[in-house]
């Protein structure tokens, strides 16, 4: 056999090695995504918006939100993970454990992954300091959780009932528009768009605030549609739509 060609074809597979451990694990992050996305699909689209893959650049710092849901009774930010064998972990632990038989493996504790971005969130709706905030961790099947938690740490199928245990009214159908335009605003990423996504605030880019700069946002009121400054409620300038 020809030396140079068994350097080229070790090489080749040193490469497609690499390539496959780097891209399973992403791999493997798709597809738990994806099977939350179609589990929240069952939820109201009156009552609750859900935003898949949201990206924020907070600080010079990238977080990546597996699902933000605004509803009219909070806002949900769960992190899915796709991983099989038993995990363990409590809730302030740094990190967890994935056992499967004698492997053993840490990562880092999925609920204080999850307060991340929720300080992400909280920095990108910062007007709306009286928000209520819901942490879920969830797993696909083929994990067994051993875990113990005050934080929800569910399995999918159980996603949407536990999302719904939330039902004390607490933002009303105008202020849950104008979240959802400004976290859809803010986000720094593009992929993984909802096109059934309707917002009935939606944001009009060709028009600033004379008071602040920021932009104005059509909104339905009292009185019929109007615009009001996005920075609301520090900023109230409000325009009537002619």
């Amino acid at each position: 056999m020809d030396i140079s060609f068994l350097i080229i074809s070790l090489l080749a597979l040193a490469i497609l090695f690499l390539l496959i451990k780097y891209y399973t694990p992403k791999i493997k992050g798709f597809i738990g995504e994806n099977k939350a996305s179609k589990a929240l699909k069952r939820l109201n689209n009156e009552k609750y918006t859900v935003l898949n893959n949201i990206e924020f650049n907070i600080k010079g710092s990238t977080s990546q939100i597996d699902h933000v849901i605004v509803s009219n009774y909070g806002i949900f930010v769960i992190e899915t993970k796709n991983y099989k064998g038993w995990i363990l972990g409590y809730e302030k632990d740094k990190s967890w454990i994935q056992a499967i038989y004698k492997y053993r493996r840490k990562f880092y504790n999925p609920i204080l992954q999850n307060q991340g971005h929720i300080y992400a969130l909280k920095h990108v709706l910062k007007n709306y300091q009286y928000l209520r905030y819901y942490s879920i961790i969830t797993f696909t099947k083929r994990a067994t959780l051993k875990t113990k938690t005050y934080t929800d740490v569910v399995y999918i199928n159980k996603l949407v009932k536990t999302i719904k245990k939330y039902d004390h009214y607490h933002i009303n159908d105008q202020t849950k528009n104008d979240i959802v335009a400004i976290i859809l605003t803010a986000k720094t990423n593009n992929r993984n768009k909802d096109k059934t996504l309707r917002v009935n605030s939606t944001m009009n880019k060709n028009i600033s605030c004379p008071n602040c700069g920021g932009n104005l946002m059509e909104r339905n009121g009292q009185y019929g549609i109007f615009f009001g400054c996005n920075n609301f409620p520090r900023c109230t300038y409000t325009r009537n739509k002619k």
